[in-house]
């Protein structure tokens, strides 16, 4: 009985692994050959028993021949795992090595003060591999807003503080003055409720009309500290008081503050991450996190403000509160758009593999982003992974759509961009058109996560693995200079992986505080970066 050379076991497709170097191929095929009768069509034909030098000098060609037209027919932005215990850093090979040019073209469609960019990493693909996959990278960018058709979007907000016995001290003043320069800047046309939480929830204040700023101060100058931290407890009563008095056309709002880990009630991270996304898709509900100190859980509170569509504020010091307040105040009486959503079709023959920085859902062949608030100089980064199907032949069409409610008229509008991915006729056409932007965001989103990964060890006190996995990322970015030297997003990713690298050579000595301060410090960076947040 024959077989074609590609049935042999393992196959071709398994052998040129990137991670396996040529020689490895070379001689786990020659291996394969001399073990089992092969066939290459109207070439070449031989049994195992034959071994000539003819046949070793033909066979060996022509397995060379097959390493080098793979290597470089397969010459698609790859992953490249080098992490030996982990497998967790990626570079980017051949596209940082071998792309001939950058042709590769971004399309951008604007309205007003909001654009849509979206492009491929490459706008071709090869015909003749396999395991194909392409990254597809879409931004919403705001430029700077200013309202001046009408008033700005009145706020529906719920200020949701921690009063566990944590909070005592300065920490609990410096959060009563924020709560209250956040009533000062209201207006009547604003709402706003009051929550208070420690092992037990307290509607300090019902949502109501800000027509008397005394009374509400009042109250939130008389909060006490007192037990443990119910903080999801907390949290619901906040969306609860903002989703009894939703306004469509209102910025819908909860402002969450602890200092401490959530120890009663609901504490399960995928819990509360599912709640709160409900909110924010079901309810058009959003949320702002601000965690005190160096106790409370930053995992915890960066997702659910990622969840939320909202911001993380890394506050280590208290008398740093009302400032950080301020600033998320200012940015949203900024809003420039509102109920945005972003959506994605996918063509035929497409897999979603990951999408990096928002949470999405996905009904078939379509992805779906809620942003729910754009504001004033704000950017939304969205990086799609996927995978083509080995017999794709024909044009990719990716159309992607953001709709929003335009703030200056509430006339509901769309910005619509179809990207191609079109079939390689040669290899010269897919050398040549990558597209340097989005691989320069491949390489920020990837470089982000595995720098997370290396927190998640440190976190368990694993510093040697967390040292590895840091030390990999960094070579990661080392082997992508050339995209690095070239975005300022990309330097600053490269410096703060270079700090947390330094920091963890020196994580023993550290005591409990300062390794908290540590991973606070660079987990709110990394959040940053990924978020794309100015400062």
């Amino acid at each position: 009985m024959e077989h074609e050379l590609i049935s042999c076991s393992p196959s071709l497709s398994g052998l040129l692994n990137p991670g396996h170097q040529p020689g490895f191929f070379l001689s786990q095929t020659l291996n394969r050959v001399f073990l089992c009768k092969i066939r290459l069509p109207g070439i070449w034909k031989a049994k195992a028993s034959f071994m000539s030098k003819k046949f070793l000098f033909v066979s060996t060609t022509i397995v060379l021949a097959t390493v080098f037209i793979t290597a470089f027919s397969d010459s698609k932005t790859k992953l490249n795992r080098f992490s030996a215990e982990n497998k967790y850093s990626d570079t980017l090979y051949p596209a940082a090595l071998m792309a001939r040019d950058h042709k590769g073209k971004s399309i951008t469609s604007s309205r007003g003060v909001i654009s849509l960019t979206s492009g491929l990493d490459n706008d071709y693909y090869l015909l003749d591999s396999t395991g194909r996959t392409g990254f597809l990278y879409i931004e919403t960018k705001l430029e700077k807003f200013i309202n001046e058709r009408s008033a700005r979007v009145p706020l529906n907000l719920s200020v949701v503080i921690d009063r566990s016995g944590s909070m005592s001290g300065e920490k609990m003043e410096f959060a009563k003055k924020a709560a209250i320069d956040i009533i000062h800047k209201l207006t009547p046309d604003d709402f706003v409720s009051i929550v208070i939480y420690d092992d037990k929830v307290e509607l300090l204040q019902p949502s109501v009309r800000v027509t008397d700023k005394f009374a509400i101060i009042t109250k939130v100058k008389q909060i006490e500290t007192g037990g443990s931290t119910n903080l999801w407890g907390g949290a619901e009563k906040g969306f609860e008081q903002v989703k009894a008095g939703y306004k469509k056309n209102y910025v819908n709002r909860v402002l969450l503050i602890s200092d401490g880990l959530a120890n009663a009630g609901i504490t399960s991270i995928y819990e509360i991450r599912k709640r709160v996304l409900n909110y924010k898709d079901n309810d058009g509900i959003t949320l702002s996190t601000f965690g005190v100190g160096l106790d409370y859980n930053e995992l915890l509170m960066t997702d659910m403000a990622e969840a939320g569509n909202g911001n993380y504020y890394f506050i280590e010091s208290p008398d740093k509160m009302a400032a950080l307040f301020d600033k998320e105040l200012n940015g949203l009486l900024n809003v420039a758009a509102q109920n945005a959503e972003l959506k994605i079709k996918l063509p035929r023959g497409v897999k979603l593999q990951k999408a990096f920085a928002f949470k999405h859902m996905q009904n078939s062949d379509e992805i779906v982003v809620s942003f729910r608030d754009l504001f004033s100089e704000e950017t939304k980064g969205l990086l799609m992974k996927f995978s083509i199907d080995d017999y794709a032949n024909v044009p990719l069409k990716f159309i992607s759509t953001l709709t929003y409610d335009d703030v200056t008229d509430n006339q509901r509008k769309f910005l619509r961009n179809e990207n191609i991915l079109t079939p390689a006729g040669n290899n010269e056409l897919y050398l040549t058109h990558f597209n340097e932007g989005v691989i320069q965001q491949t390489v920020l989103y990837v470089a982000n996560e595995n720098m997370e990964r290396a927190m998640l060890e440190a976190d368990k006190g694993n510093y040697d693995n967390a040292r590895k996995l840091i030390s990999a990322n960094k070579q990661y970015l080392s082997a992508n200079a050339g995209y690095v030297t070239k975005s300022e997003e990309l330097q600053k990713m490269d410096s703060v992986n270079t700090r947390y690298s330094m920091q963890l050579k020196e994580a023993e000595t550290l005591d409990a505080d300062g390794v908290k301060q540590m991973q606070k410090s660079n987990r709110s960076e990394s959040y940053k970066i990924r978020g794309k947040k100015t400062n």
